[in-house]
């Protein structure tokens, strides 16, 4: 147990030095232009849907311990009835934090740059670093991404990067951390079960 113990910090340290740094830097330069967007859209009181309204309430509820009761879509409305989506409890401590719709605007533009890593690691692996860097850079720019960025936030911030790593999982042909990364989308929401179905 000992020595297993001892090897996990050099098990650690080659996992980190394995990792492609120019995907890492793409998705951090992706993750930062959303932020930008966000940011900007925010304090232009840009509001394009009631989303963002509805998640906050839930972040807040979800910070202060309690059900996720959302008095936007009406009286003593648990969201959860709505959709199950028990894996948005981990905005809470976000909002804690940062007690703002803001931050889970940022908490989506990380998610969505870790998305952008991943597929970036994914083409670096599979094709080489530049056409690797240049996948990366596509899928960051892609329209999907765009859209649910000026959309502001939406439970789906979550599915984005699993999807992403599952599929990555799918690509090095390693079974169980793609079925791990995909059945944890239906804690996001319970029809991404079919979306995992769709993408075998």
């Amino acid at each position: 147990m000992r020595t297993h113990l001892s090897t996990l910090p050099s098990r650690t340290t080659r996992a980190v030095r394995s990792q492609p740094l120019g995907a890492w830097l793409t998705g951090l330069a992706a993750t930062a232009l959303y932020t930008v967007f966000s940011v900007t859209q925010w304090y232009r009181l840009s509001s394009p849907s009631w989303d963002l309204g509805i998640f906050t309430q839930l972040a807040k509820a979800y910070a202060g311990f309690s059900a996720p009761i959302v008095p936007i879509k009406g009286e003593n409305f648990n969201l959860l009835g709505d959709h199950f989506h028990p894996l948005l409890v981990l905005l809470g401590p976000a909002y804690a934090v940062s007690p703002s719709g803001l931050a889970l605007l940022v908490v989506q533009d990380l998610l969505f740059g870790l998305s952008v890593a991943v597929v970036a690691r994914a083409g670096t692996r599979l094709l080489g670093p530049l056409p690797g860097i240049a996948l990366g850079v596509a899928y960051a720019l892609s329209w999907g991404l765009q859209s649910a960025v000026a959309a502001q936030f939406h439970e789906i911030a979550f599915a984005v990067p699993l999807l992403a790593l599952s599929l990555e999982a799918v690509l090095r042909r390693r079974v169980l951390p793609a079925v791990v990364w995909g059945g944890l989308l239906v804690f996001v929401k319970e029809d991404l079960g079919l979306t995992v179905i769709a993408s075998d």
